[in-house]
């Protein structure tokens, strides 16, 4: 089975990307799971890969997920270095994996994308307009009641699936997976550095790199 599942980088690179789209960003790890089988060591060399349509956007999240597991202590390089388009055949991609000396490969892509609108009510206040200073040695404000009207808020939430694999002379062996959820990401860099950086927090607490 997990021969199969190296098997879907090929399609999942023609049509898979990361959808960036306007505000502030948040990202937290909404679920993993880890392989039962006894500790490793940790891998000596990580191809790090993001699965995206544009080259840019795939740059950017490779860049800050290798940097963010660098500064974990783990040996890890982008994959556009050594792969400018994303590998469409699992034979010559496995080849030079094993050339380069790559023995974990990580892999992340986009799994899902939620918008929602919250409306925010109307409400009452007061508008202060300054009247200038008087004998009495302070401020004098006229006070007027005011509405603010309501509107409308959007709320979008991107969720980006990482594997972890370890490569094996039979293929490969996914060792955690984990689910990365970002509120309202502002551009792609920006996304980049939040998910790179959970991902590379989560593994290094699961004591994988």
């Amino acid at each position: 089975m997990a021969n199969g599942r190296w098997k879907y980088l090929g399609i999942a690179a023609v049509t898979c990307v990361f959808a960036i789209v306007a505000a502030s960003a948040k990202t937290k790890m909404v679920g993993t799971a880890s392989d039962e089988k006894a500790p490793e060591a940790p891998p000596k060399k990580i191809l790090v890969l993001a699965v995206a349509s544009d080259p840019i956007t795939r740059a950017a999240f490779e860049d800050v997920i290798a940097g963010e597991l660098s500064l974990r202590g783990a040996t890890a390089v982008a994959s556009h270095l050594s792969f400018p388009e994303l590998p469409k055949e699992r034979g010559p991609f496995e080849a030079e994996l094993k050339a380069q000396g790559f023995d974990a490969l990580t892999i992340s892509r986009l799994v899902g994308a939620d918008k929602k609108f919250k409306v925010k009510e109307g409400y009452e206040t007061y508008s202060t307009t300054y009247q200038g200073m008087d004998w009495w040695g302070g401020y004098m404000y006229y006070y007027e009641k005011v509405f603010v009207s309501g509107y409308l808020e959007t709320e979008t939430r991107a969720r980006v699936l990482t594997e972890f694999w370890r490569r094996t002379d039979e293929g490969g062996r996914r060792v955690w997976s984990g689910t990365s959820e970002t509120l309202d990401p502002r551009t792609a860099a920006q996304a980049a550095r939040e998910v790179g950086a959970a991902v590379a927090k989560a593994l290094a607490k699961a004591k994988l790199i």
